[in-house]
This record gives C-alpha cells, sequence and structure tokens, in this order.
C-alpha cells in the first residue's frame, strides 16, 4: 500500500459477530482502488473482536483498534483522525458493499473532481430475505439544495454510509456530534455539504443496508424524543452557519414533521407555539429571510401559524392537492 491510499473506509463495530463475516467478506472484495481498512472495535464482549484480529492477519489493507465503549460517532470520529486517505468512506458492521462499491465511487470523484459522492443503495430484510431499491429523482446536483433536502430528512443524503468523501473536508475539525445518537449521520452532512463546493451521484447502489431485529431504527420508541437532541443540534448548526434565516421554512416544516409524525396534526399544533416555535424563531434576523417566506415567518412569531397550518392540512384533504409549507 502506498503511503497515501486512494480510500480509508472507517468501519465501527460493536458486538456484531453475528453479522460481521458478510460485513468483511464485501469489504474484502473491494479489489481497486488502493484503500486502508481502519476498524474500530468499540468495546466488544462477544466474538467482535477475535473475528477482527483474523481478517487484519489475513487482509494487509486492514487495521483493527480495540477500544473502550464509547458509542458509533466516537469510533467514527476516532476512524476519520486516524485515516490517511485522499477520500473518507462508512461502513457499518452489519452491512455490506456491492463489489463494485468503492470503485464507482472513487471513478466518480476522479472524473468529476467532487468532494461529496452519494450513491443509490439496497434496503436487505434479513429474516424475511426482502429487497427494496432506493434511488434518488430527481438527483440534486446543488450542495445548497442538498442542505434542503437533509434538513427534511431525505432517504439517501442523510446517511454518511452510501458515500465517498474528500478528506480534506474534515481537516478543520468536521466531526459527529457524540451527544446525538439519532441522526446523527444527517447532522454531520449536513456540514459536509454546506462546505463542499462540488457534489457527484453514482445512479448504481453500491451499498447494501442490512434490517434486523438489533438494528438501532428498529429500537427506536417515543419518536420524538429520539429525535429532539438532533433537531436541537440542526438548529444551533444551522444558526452558527449563519444559514439558519435561508432554510427558515424547511426547518419549520422539519421541526413539525418529527412531532406530527409521532402525536398527530391537532396535539402538535395544539403545543405548537410552547414547545416548537421558540426553537424555530431563535436567533432568526427577520432582514435575512427570504422575501417569499417571511409571511409564514410573521405568522409564526405572532402566533397565529396553528390556525394556518391546520386550514393547509384541510385543503389538502378536500382538494387533493399539495398545499404545505414546504416549497
Amino acid at each position: 500500500m502506498g503511503n497515501v491510499p486512494d480510500i480509508s473506509i472507517i468501519v465501527p463495530c460493536f458486538n456484531a459477530e453475528r453479522y460481521l463475516g458478510t460485513c468483511l467478506e464485501s469489504l474484502a472484495a473491494q479489489k481497486t482502488p488502493d484503500i486502508e481498512m481502519i476498524i474500530i472495535d468499540d468495546g466488544s464482549t462477544d466474538g467482535t473482536g477475535a473475528i477482527l484480529d483474523s481478517f487484519m492477519k489475513a487482509e494487509s489493507r486492514a487495521r483493527v483498534y480495540h477500544v473502550p465503549n464509547e458509542g458509533v460517532s466516537a469510533a467514527r470520529n476516532r476512524g476519520i483522525s486516524l485515516a490517511k486517505g485522499r477520500y473518507i468512506a462508512f461502513l457499518d458492521a452489519d452491512d455490506a458493499l456491492e463489489g463494485n462499491a468503492l470503485a464507482a465511487l472513487y471513478q466518480t470523484a476522479v472524473r468529476t473532481g467532487a468532494e461529496i459522492i452519494s450513491a443509490n443503495h439496497t434496503l436487505f430484510d434479513i429474516e424475511f430475505g426482502n429487497r427494496v431499491p432506493i434511488e434518488i429523482e430527481p438527483v440534486v446536483q446543488q450542495p445548497s439544495e442538498i442542505v434542503r433536502e437533509i434538513i427534511h430528512m431525505h432517504r439517501i443524503y442523510n446517511n454518511l454510509w452510501n458515500k465517498l468523501y474528500a478528506r480534506a473536508l474534515f481537516e478543520d475539525g468536521l466531526r459527529l456530534d457524540e451527544r446525538v445518537s439519532i441522526g446523527e449521520d444527517a447532522l454531520l452532512n449536513l456540514q459536509l455539504y454546506l462546505h463542499a463546493g462540488r457534489v457527484a451521484h453514482v445512479n448504481e447502489k453500491t451499498y447494501v443496508y442490512r434490517i434486523h431485529s438489533g438494528s438501532a431504527m428498529s429500537r427506536i420508541e417515543h419518536y420524538t424524543e429520539a429525535h429532539r437532541p438532533m433537531l436541537r443540534s440542526m438548529e444551533e448548526i444551522l444558526r452558527r452557519e449563519s444559514v439558519k434565516e435561508l432554510y427558515f421554512r424547511d426547518f419549520l416544516q422539519s421541526a413539525i414533521w418529527l412531532d406530527e409524525k409521532e402525536h398527530g396534526i391537532r396535539d402538535t399544533m395544539g403545543r405548537f407555539n410552547d414547545e416548537i416555535r421558540p426553537l424555530v424563531l431563535t436567533g432568526i434576523d427577520e432582514a435575512k429571510i427570504p422575501q417569499r417566506d417571511r409571511r409564514i415567518y410573521r405568522m409564526v412569531k405572532a402566533g397565529c401559524f396553528p390556525q394556518f397550518y391546520l386550514c393547509t392540512r384541510v385543503c389538502e384533504k378536500v382538494t387533493g392537492r399539495k398545499w404545505g409549507i414546504r416549497r
């Protein structure tokens, strides 16, 4: 392996012995480009550590680090700091790469000069054997518009594991928020896309996201409360990057949706002014809000937004048209 590999791929592992074999097989099958595998054993108490040590003996490109358990975000952050490659990719221990995954991503990076390259992926239900393709249509070309999609919880742009990132994007210290356990991928991507100059998308599927009873998303209870730390962190990022006004409408809709998904429209609007409105309005300079969004901003500020929102939802049901606040 050369001094500077093309890609550093980071694999956090915690008690993953049941699924790790498929993951490591798919990793070993990546023949090009030149890669280094940074595998973090995050304090596993099952056979994960032994499996990884055996893999490292057989795979010269692999480096395994056994560390105390600190969580997946800390493990990924450790991997980012250790990475030497021109680009960084992520793989979860219970998932798998398609055979051409890293080659397809890297070739697109070289051809386009993009700093972030996303790709389609496949959902695979391990228990039932179902495969569901997840594809972007239409593909968004501008980083600023992808930021908008991330705020709206996009099912491809939010994830870390179906992308390739220029390592230079991390050199200013961008890392995962270790305080957040749900939505941490989206928060880092939000910042990375805000800092990226050029992006690209690979239409082929490069990643297999394997669904099983132990998956993090399958264990979520109290959906709204589980996502609240992510929402607060997202607000902080938008304000720190001085773009909260630009994405005011999008953040407002996302904050509503996270509550509405669990509690329903009426309950969410019933507590909107007391619980959602303060977060949405924090740090806002009205003069910086795009003209097209000022009417909605003023309704939120005046406290009459819930009535407006309920009316638009009624109109949607009656007319069959989308009258929602998202553009």
